[in-house]
Order: C-alpha cells, then structure tokens, then sequence
C-alpha cells in the first residue's frame, strides 16, 4: 500500500470490496446450482467462468495495490522497448503476474462466448423441435461444452506462441474471433426464436420453450424438506421459469456489451500503438491511479449480472427464503400475509357490491325483468320499500314493465 500515492487507497479499497461482494455471489450461485443438480448445465458454466475471471481480476488488484508504483515504472519500460508489438494491442501493458492475470481473464470471456452461444442453439433447438438435434442431443452437448473450453486455450496458445503474433491485423482478429462470431450468430439465433414468437402470436399457435424440462433437478420428485445436516433440502424442481427466454436475452446483450467494450479498448490501443504516443515519463500521478483501479470494476459486476438474472428465478428465491431467512421470521411474516389477505376478503364480502341477476317472469303479461341487489342490504329497494331495485325491459307486447314496482 506504501506505493500507492496519497488519496488513492479508499478507491482502491472500495473496487476491492465491491469485487469481493460479487465474487462471493458467484461463489454462492455456483453454490445453488450445484446442490440442484445443475452442475454440469451451462448456466452453471458460466457462472463458474465468471467467478473465475473475477477471482483473476481480485487477484490483479492486490497485486497493484502492493506495488502500483514498481508496475507503472516497468510497464513505461516495457511500452518503451517494445512498441509497436501487437500482442500489446490486447494486453495492454500488462507484464509478468498481471500477464498471467490478463489471459487466465481473457481465457474466460471467450469461453463465456462459447457456452452462451451453444446454449441458444439449445434454446432454439428447445423451440423448433429439430429433428437432428434429437437424435444427438446428448452428444452435441457433450461436444459443445468441451469445445467451449478448448478451443479458447487453442487461441491464446496462439496469441502467445505463434507467428500470428507478429501481425497487428493477424493478432486482432484471432484475439476477437470467438467474441464477434459468437456474438453474431446468437443475435441470428435469438431474431429466429423472436420470429417464432411473433408467428406464434398471429396464428394463435403455441409458444413453449422445452428447455430445462427434463434435467435432473425436475424429474428426481424428491420433496422439499430438512436434510440430515439441518439444512433446508431443494425442491428438485426445475429452476427455469417461463422467463427463460427473456432472461436469456438480457444475459445475452449484456455479455455482448461488454465484450464490445472489450474491443473497442483493444482497437483504440491499435491507434496509440506507436512511437509518438510514448511518455516521456511514467505517469505516477493520483488520478492515473484512481482510473487504473476503476478499471478493475467492469469484471467482477459480470459474475453479479449473472447472478441477478439467472439465480432468481421463482423457485430459487423460494429455496434462498427458507435457507438464508430464520424460521421465526418466515411464519411471522407469512402470518402477517395471511391476515392481511383475509382482512381484505372480509372487507370485500361485508362492503363490496356482488352483482347478480335475478329473472323474474311474469307469466301474466309475458315480460322479464333483470334486477341488481346490494348483499349487504339485500330486500331493501332504494326507497326503503322492501323490493329490489330493477331494470324494466320491453314485454313481449312492446309495453315497459317494471314489476319490481309492481306496474306497467
């Protein structure tokens, strides 16, 4: 901490703490999947990968707060002998443990990229009911989570040890790949179910995502209850809602946002890449500081995004209400909620109006009458007659009657 200049610790602490709090959200809806069944889906993937870039990203920030000042005077060095190199493109001026750091990050947003892509084609595949995909349906799974977490260690092996490296162009588009194809071929995939839901709406079809029906915390049956260790037993329900789909989306775009983001830094720094935007000196200034640790940020708020759209779904906010809140407090409140809704069905009953319709016939003339009554004060007309109030209607004869009032 002695490194750091004056005024910068409390931002420093403050970034931390927040990273702390979503990294133990993470940890917790990593933690609630698992003891669902849902370990190996790939909602559950990818709040493991978030956890993991955001545990790199607390990691990195420890390390700048212990020697902030030693890294910006070898990051100057490094900018100063090796500018123009196009790896610096993506990493920045990350060196040593933060490089290390840098990729174990950059490794998890691909493979974010990856499962969310291959989970829409789930999706899509949930909704069409295509033929192919249910022959194969366990082994594209299978196939498609792996490549989600091999094929991004193949891209950095690359970034790091290939020719590519050489080429600023070259190094772009290979670091950018798996983001923007994802991303794109998602977009197409999500328009497609979007289609489906608005082709569904205009010919009064059905709409149904079959997803998540059958996984295994839906089909155990095993009931809700206290486990031998005291501790409140999951439902083994199925945790998707019938907000799936728009959950997913939200997910979806906002994993996009960032990743563009990510791109945009990357493509700017192609822009400052060179000799003539070399300092002559580090900037070892309080507000240099102040920005280098606000950057940390962004990370850590994915694994908390996705904890908020995905780990709230109806019956996981059931399981986390009986897990996280004393049972005194439950019955207090579901007892209070209890009164309160009978009070307002008693209220309703004793001051409401109930409408009905009463037929009267008159056999004599032929004609019907509708008439209103008030239960609370039935018998009782409006001038305190002892006949209810009714609405004369037209006898067969074409002649108004209102026997209510006992006339033509």
């Amino acid at each position: 901490m002695e490194q750091l200049p004056p005024g910068v610790l409390g931002v420093a602490l403050a970034v931390f703490l927040y990273s702390s709090f979503c990294l133990a959200c993470g940890i917790f809806f990593l933690w609630l999947f698992w003891v669902h069944d849902e370990r190996k889906s790939y909602v559950a993937m990818l709040g493991f990968f978030v956890t993991l870039h955001t545990l790199a990203s607390i990691a990195q920030q420890i390390h700048t707060m212990a020697r902030w000042r030693s890294i910006k005077l070898a990051q100057h060095e490094k900018i100063v002998t090796h500018v123009g190199n196009p790896e610096m493109n993506i990493t920045g001026r990350s060196l040593g443990a933060d490089l290390v750091l840098f990729y174990i990050q950059y490794y998890s947003y691909n493979v974010e990229s990856m499962l969310v892509f291959f989970w829409a084609v789930e999706l899509v595949n949930s909704i069409f009911q295509l033929r192919f995909f249910k022959l194969y349906r366990l082994h594209a799974s299978l196939i498609a989570k792996a490549s989600a977490v091999v094929v991004p260690v193949v891209q950095i092996l690359l970034l790091r040890f290939s020719s590519v490296k050489n080429s600023t162009v070259g190094t772009i588009l290979l670091a950018d790949a798996i983001m923007i194809g994802c991303f794109a071929l998602g977009s197409l995939l999500l328009l497609a179910i979007l289609g489906r839901y608005i082709h569904s709406r205009i010919s009064l079809a059905s709409f149904s995502v079959r997803y998540g029906r059958g996984t295994s915390g839906g089909t155990h049956g095993t009931p809700s209850g206290t486990g031998t260790n005291g501790m409140p037993r999951p439902r083994r329900r199925a945790i998707y809602d019938r907000w799936l789909v728009l959950r997913f989306t939200v997910g979806f775009f906002a994993l996009g946002f960032f990743q563009l983001v990510v791109i945009g830094f990357q493509l700017r720094a192609v822009s400052l890449n060179n000799r003539a935007n070399v300092p002559a000196e580090p900037d070892l200034s309080a507000g240099r500081a102040r920005v280098d640790f606000a950057l940390f940020a962004p990370a850590p708020t994915a694994v908390l995004f996705a904890f908020l759209v995905f780990g709230t779904t109806r019956n996981l906010r059931e399981y986390m209400w009986n897990l996280l809140v004393p049972r005194a407090i439950r019955d207090w409140v579901e007892a209070r909620a209890r009164r309160k809704k009978e009070a307002q069905t008693a209220a309703a009953t004793v001051s409401g109006v109930h409408i009905s319709v009463v037929r009267d016939v008159e056999v004599a003339h032929g004609g019907a009458s509708l008439g209103m009554q008030d239960f609370g004060a039935a018998g009782r007309g409006r001038d305190g007659d002892g006949k209810s109030d009714e609405y004369p209607i037209w006898d067969g004869r074409g002649v108004m009657q209102n026997p209510g009032r006992g006339g033509r």
